[in-house]
Parts: structure tokens; C-alpha cells; sequence
């Protein structure tokens, strides 16, 4: 369509079929072809037989004029194609766990919003499955959850490893400890985050077993029932910084078993990402800079 409405907008200007043609490297009965294929896409004549100079008819001045602006545009369009995109900017959808992206994603989403201020970044939280959903569904551009799993349609870019630590209120007969074996786990009293939740993974190749008093939707209820007590909770170090160092949870490392876990950056694989998701990721992924010593 474009093609034959450039050679009708030649053929107007130009008042000749010939020329029309010789301007889009066509036939002079090509051009006619072309004529003809768009007056019956429209369903009326757009310009009036056996009259040189050539006349428009009611239909054609509009197609005319219509076409003008559609190929200025078109043309428009066609040379910022050609041209190397390198502006930083747009929308960004991004789509986090909770814990991840309460967490461990602000130091990284300020220093990108620093970097790139044309960027506009929305951050969504959600449910582990919801964030596949939704980066299948194209809601978002990049997805990030803890232990991926592998999807056709999905590629997996790694980010980091999430420690693991055990917390127990300040006066649990441990809270003097800095590690436990993962058999002194067996028949304790648990809390559970259900969205997030690590010790199926990590117990699930041993004997031992855990007693699940309680389940949660969220990492902060959770830490506030360890925290009178009611229970004991496997969840990421970084969610509990705050309270340990505030003395109102004791963090303990497992001494064998898995102390950590991946996390992982979720994309579609066919997508075709934005300049401002490829940077995102970049950003996420770089090696940590040496630190330097100030003498």
C-alpha cells in the first residue's frame, strides 16, 4: 500500500505516467496497475479518464492529500530507522519476588535511574508465578526471581547468589551460635513465607523435617513471628540486616547445607529487548568494582 500510494503521489505531481514510473523504478503499465489495485481497494475512482492534464476526482483529492502526510511520516520513519539508535530513554517494565525487589534491588535501580534519568522504570512486585506469566505475556521486559527454572520461551541471565541464614528470636537457646548443622533442624518449629520459601528446596534430598506451625504471604510477617517466638525461618540474610543488627533476630549460617541460592534475570528469548532493559541487565550483571584502600 505504501508503494502504490507514492507512485499515486508521483503520478499527481508529476502529470505523467512515465515519469510517475521512472521515480519508483516501474513500468509505465505498472504504474496503471498500481492506479487501478488502489481504486479498487478504496472503491471509487481517484482521477478522471482521457483528461490531460491529469484531474483528480473527489476520492482521489483526498487519497491525495491524504497520502502526502502518510508518506512525509512514512519517509520520516524510515530515515530514524536508518539511524543508530543511542538515546537512553522510555518505559521500562521490570517485575521482581518481593523479597528481591524490596531488598536487593534499590542500590541497583538508583544508580540506574542516576545514569539513565530518560528512563522511566517501573517496578512491579509479585508472586514467583506471576512474574513468569507476565514476562510471557510481554507485560514486562524483565523478570527476576530466586532458583529459575528453565522455560522454552525463556532466557535465563544470571544475577547473584542470595545467602541463606536461619533466624531465631535473641533468647532461643542458639541465639549465642553462629552456625548450626542442618540435622539440629529436624522437628523444629517453623515459619513460612509461602511465596518464597527455601526449605523445601534445601530439605528435600535429606531426612530431615521440619514442623510447620505457620505460613505467610509475606517475609516481613514472618520475621515479626520469629520475633515473639512463635517459630523458626530460613530466609534471605539481606531481609534481616536491619533486625540483627538491631538485636531483634539472630542470624545463623547452615554449616551443610546450601547457604545460598540463585537468582536469576528472566526474558523473553525471541524479544528483541529496548535499549533501556539491555542496560538494566548490564547493570545488574557487571563484576563488583574492587575496593580500594585509602591509605
Amino acid at each position: 500500500m505504501i508503494h502504490s500510494l507514492r507512485i499515486f503521489r508521483d503520478l499527481v505531481i508529476s502529470q505523467s505516467f512515465t515519469a510517475a514510473g521512472q521515480r519508483n523504478y516501474v513500468t509505465q503499465s505498472a504504474v496503471s496497475h498500481r492506479l487501478q489495485a488502489l481504486e479498487q481497494a478504496f472503491g471509487h475512482r481517484l482521477i478522471e479518464r482521457g483528461r490531460k492534464p491529469i484531474r483528480l476526482t473527489r476520492a482521489g483529492v483526498l487519497v491525495f492529500e491524504a497520502s502526502q502526510d502518510l508518506l512525509q511520516r512514512y519517509e520520516q520513519l524510515e530515515q530514524a530507522m536508518k539511524e543508530p539508535i543511542t538515546e537512553i530513554a522510555g518505559r521500562l517494565q521490570v517485575g521482581s519476588i518481593y523479597t528481591i525487589g524490596l531488598y536487593e534491588l534499590p542500590r541497583y535501580t538508583t544508580v540506574f535511574l542516576k545514569r539513565y534519568p530518560k528512563v522511566d522504570l517501573l517496578l512491579s512486585y509479585l508472586k514467583e508465578t506471576e512474574v513468569y506469566e507476565a514476562v510471557l505475556a510481554d507485560r514486562i521486559e524483565v523478570g527476576i526471581v530466586d532458583s529459575p527454572k528453565p522455560h522454552p520461551q525463556l532466557t535465563i541471565t544470571p544475577f547473584k547468589k542470595e545467602r541463606i541464614v536461619l533466624i531465631v528470636p535473641p533468647k532461643h537457646p542458639w541465639a549465642g551460635k553462629k552456625q548450626v548443622r542442618l540435622a539440629q533442624l529436624h522437628g523444629q518449629p517453623f515459619i513460612v513465607p509461602q511465596a518464597e520459601f527455601p526449605v523445601d528446596e534445601i530439605l528435600r534430598k535429606t531426612n530431615i523435617r521440619v514442623k510447620v506451625l505457620h505460613a505467610f504471604d509475606n517475609i516481613e510477617i514472618t520475621k515479626r513471628a520469629v520475633e515473639v517466638g512463635l517459630g523458626l525461618a530460613l530466609v534471605p540474610y539481606i531481609t534481616v540486616v536491619d533486625e540483627v543488627q538491631r538485636g531483634k533476630l539472630k542470624a545463623l549460617d547452615l554449616t551443610d547445607g546450601p547457604s545460598d541460592r540463585p537468582i536469576g534475570l528472566l526474558t523473553r528469548t525471541r524479544a528483541e529487548l529496548s535499549l533501556p532493559a539491555r542496560k538494566f541487565i548490564d547493570l545488574l550483571t557487571a563484576p563488583p568494582k574492587p575496593r580500594t584502600s585509602q591509605s
